[in-house]
């Protein structure tokens, strides 16, 4: 706890997607600093692997995980959230966003839905201090080839929306452009309900990119970007992560990740604002090939794809990182360092 910090040790936050890969390390980055989780889950059972690490490593009563049906209810949240000081929101409805035949309309409003039926319950909670949601990049901007950008934390991706309109179910890029939509509608409405509510507890956003490391969840599963890295070391190259670095995109490490998530919760100078979640500037896929390569000679790695050299993305990180030194005492894990440990359990000796 830093002398700045807005809640106390032994308070309990709100964790949804706690089992997911950001989700989980984030529990633990809670947990190890001395808070309690309470993790949201539609299946109870299935978050035994976790609970057990947490045990093991900090002891029985750290966190807890109470099971509820559609996210999106108003009510959803209701006895979740009592007594507790803060919520970390990372949950988000993968099937009503990626669905081939996914309606743009719907797809909006589940995930506004869901984030203001959060924020509305969480106004009924006396002891509510601090709130954080999770966004997207892709509520900002699109990556396009030969395409410089300066991105402004105060864009929006209007042109997904745009495009999540227009698009043809049978376009290739249809999922991407629903997704985009409902990330920047829902952030939208997430700001339009706090400058007018003005809620007595903090709120801000974290804006993730790609996703790299090994999941702090022992349990078996998809971890996204984590997950799919694998299934591209093991020599899939259909795995949807080429698709995702095709532009190439930004990345961070799920541990950085998840200590920006708990400095926007706890910094008590971070109010009302969207961070990056950025660590290392965009990577050609071939340039993660080689990293595999040399760290594991042994190892059949795919041939190099013919992909073009991506463009440029600025970003104005100072905020994000001046709070990922005050609350992990380091700059932005490096690129290969998360790389090899995403891999590590499965490479060939």
């Amino acid at each position: 706890m830093t002398s700045n910090d807005r809640l106390e040790k032994g308070d309990t936050i709100l964790v949804t997607g706690a089992t997911g890969l950001i989700g989980s390390a984030t529990v633990n980055a809670l947990i190890s600093r001395g808070y309690k989780v309470r993790g949201v889950t539609r299946d109870v059972s299935k978050t035994k692997p976790l609970t057990d690490k947490i045990d093991n490593l900090y002891g029985p009563g750290k966190i807890e995980f109470v099971e509820t049906g559609d996210y999106a209810q108003p009510d959803a949240y209701k006895a979740a959230l009592e007594g507790t000081a803060g919520i970390v929101h990372l949950a988000v409805d993968l099937g009503a966003l990626f669905a081939p035949d996914a309606s743009v309309d719907a797809a909006i409003r589940s995930a506004t839905d869901m984030t203001l039926g959060l924020l509305k319950t969480a106004t009924k909670i006396p002891t509510m201090k601090a709130v954080v949601v999770t966004s997207s990049n892709a509520a900002l901007y699109t990556i396009e080839y030969g395409k410089d950008l300066d991105v402004s934390l105060d864009d929006y991706n209007e042109a997904s929306v745009t495009n999540a309109y227009a698009a043809p179910l049978d376009h290739p890029f249809r999922a991407t452009y629903v997704y985009s939509a409902a990330k920047t509608r829902s952030e939208q409405a997430l700001w339009k309900w706090f400058r007018e509510t003005k809620p007595s507890f903090s709120l801000n956003t974290v804006i993730p990119h790609m996703v790299v490391g090994k999941p702090f969840n022992p349990a078996p599963g998809v971890y996204t970007t984590s997950t799919w890295l694998e299934q591209l070391f093991n020599g899939d190259v259909n795995s949807p992560i080429v698709g995702f670095l095709n532009p190439p995109n930004w990345t961070i490490d799920v541990n950085d990740c998840a200590v920006i998530h708990v400095a926007a919760l706890l910094d008590r100078d971070t109010d009302g604002q969207r961070l990056w979640a950025a660590g290392n500037p965009p990577v050609h896929i071939n340039e993660i090939l080689n990293i595999w390569r040399d760290a594991y000679p042994n190892h059949p790695i795919p041939a190099d794809f013919d992909f073009p050299a991506g463009s440029k993305q600025i970003l104005d990180r100072e905020a994000s990182t001046a709070l990922l030194k005050r609350y992990a005492g380091k700059d932005w894990t490096p690129l290969k360092d998360s790389l090899i440990e995403n891999v590590k359990d499965l490479a060939r000796a």
